[in-house]
């Protein structure tokens, strides 16, 4: 069998103009990360590119995991069935948001969408889901990640604000009336009935959880789709099924509160 080395030497040869194939030398041979983004950017108009040549080369932290295969399985399986129901989420509350990749794979969809407002209990995963969802922040605020219990929102009608370092003082409150609120992690909502309670009937819900109780974090997981519809009652259901990874089974409902 041809050693890589010998394999890139005869595609170079071929094609010696190829810059894809230089690339792809020193990202193999050298492991070279700056390889990585140029081959990526030429073939995925994605913003996680752009995102992640940013955090890596200004040493930003963040945990992986937010681009694990079950984690982008899950949210692709959602935003595809979403894509397929053809609904208009209009404003969405993304509940437990982590880094906010799913909205940036919402906002890259066909789906149609308002504004995505992502709300999560960690100060700290502000900067990275700003990062992420850039061209929408810079919008107007198109997207905003916000530090707030969710068990705090007013899902009728919420009010928020953020600190501007620009003029150095907090904006107007901005008053809104989500029409979609998301939850991919209700594996992880300890008090899981009171926080369902406190979505107004009539809102669309789309929700996720898994049964992977092994983790110490998963205080809420279902044992199949039928415990977590029993859990997650809808006055009308336009989805919901199962999506098996390798170590659990995600389940996502999708309908009117």
């Amino acid at each position: 069998m041809l050693e890589i080395h010998e394999m890139l030497d005869r595609f170079e040869l071929l094609y010696p103009n190829n810059e894809d194939i230089s690339d792809l030398r020193k990202l193999v041979l050298d492991q070279n990360i700056w390889s990585l983004w140029r081959i990526l950017g030429k073939f995925e108009s994605t913003r996680f590119v752009d995102a992640m040549k940013y955090l890596e080369s200004n040493n930003i932290e963040f945990d992986k995991d937010c681009f694990s295969r079950g984690q982008l399985e899950s949210k692709k399986w959602l935003v595809d069935t979403v894509r397929d129901l053809d609904v208009d989420l209009g404003i969405v509350y993304l509940c437990g948001g982590w880094y906010g990749t799913l909205a940036t794979m919402i906002f890259e969809s066909s789906i149609s969408v308002d504004a995505i407002r992502s709300f999560d209990i960690d100060p700290d995963v502000v900067e990275i889901a700003e990062i992420f969802n850039k061209p929408w922040f810079i919008d107007n605020w198109k997207f905003k990640a916000i530090t707030q219990d969710i068990h705090s929102i007013n899902y009728a009608t919420n009010s928020w604000s953020m600190w501007s370092s620009k003029n150095n003082r907090m904006s107007n409150p901005i008053t809104e009336s989500p029409n979609t609120v998301i939850n991919t992690s209700c594996e992880h909502i300890t008090n899981f009935d009171e926080w369902y309670g406190k979505i107004p009937n009539g809102k669309l819900v789309i929700l996720q959880s898994n049964n992977y109780f092994d983790v110490p974090e998963h205080t809420n997981c279902s044992k199949s789709i039928s415990e977590f519809a029993n859990i997650t009652p809808m006055t009308t259901v336009l989805y919901e099924g199962e999506l098996q990874l390798e170590k659990y089974t995600r389940f996502m409902r999708i309908g009117y509160r």
